[in-house]
């Protein structure tokens, strides 16, 4: 017996507006992924919507909907950042939830297994992650799950980052994908609701879209003291 009827949930824009509304989630100022990449703003911050359990709940109901029509059998969280929404989902849509490890994680046993939880062994699975970006991690995540015989049919985010990756796996350009938001969309609500103004939402797309060079005059107007730095 399913334990919500997702026709009745709040889905697409205004579930993209309560998810941008997150205090935290969106966050102004230049910054650098794996003290490498310069970025534009903050690396979003998705983990702080875990803290509202209705928000929590309601962020997985579209999950729910596309694990049905994939005719998923077991919900998978990708650690660490889907393990807690892949809960939720589980959870809402009364299906068996089981979490796959990062790569070259080390265990207190020889031979842990990959996959923790719910058995996935010929089974059709959905990985729940936070974000989905290149799909380099999704394609790692699909090795691990592969490994144990599972049917990856696809995958879930609440924010699919395609939309402003420089290059795409193939698996990210194959593989059944949905989410919440792209991240270009969270970028826009968070204009709408005040938590970026509109001049450096316009900077911050086209250093994206643009890939500025460091050297790039327009990261003073972004965030100076860190573009002086």
């Amino acid at each position: 017996m399913r334990l919500i009827d997702t026709a009745v949930q709040p889905v697409g824009n205004d579930l993209a507006t309560r998810l941008a509304s997150v205090p935290g989630l969106v966050r102004p100022g230049v910054s650098h992924w794996d003290m490498k990449t310069r970025l534009p703003l903050h690396p979003l911050s998705v983990e702080n919507a875990y803290g509202d359990p209705r928000l929590l709940h309601d962020l997985a109901v579209p999950a729910v909907a596309f694990a049905r029509q994939l005719d998923a059998d077991v919900i998978v969280g990708a650690e660490t950042g889907g393990i807690p929404l892949a809960t939720a989902v589980a959870l809402a849509g009364d299906l068996p939830f089981a979490f796959v490890r990062k790569p070259g994680y080390i265990g207190h046993e020889d031979h842990e297994p990959r996959v923790r939880g719910a058995a996935v062994a010929g089974r059709r699975v959905l990985l729940v992650d936070d974000a989905i970006s290149q799909g380099t991690a999704l394609e790692a995540f699909a090795d691990q799950l592969r490994a144990e015989n599972a049917d990856l049919v696809g995958a879930f985010a609440l924010v699919d980052m395609r939309d402003v990756a420089d290059s795409l796996t193939p698996i990210a350009t194959t593989l059944p994908i949905e989410s919440v938001a792209t991240y270009l969309q969270i970028l826009a609500k968070a204009v709408d609701l005040g938590v970026l103004d509109q001049g450096t939402h316009n900077l911050a797309v086209d250093a994206l879209l643009n890939h500025w060079p460091d050297d790039d005059p327009r990261w003073s107007l972004l965030d100076p003291q860190t573009a002086a730095a």
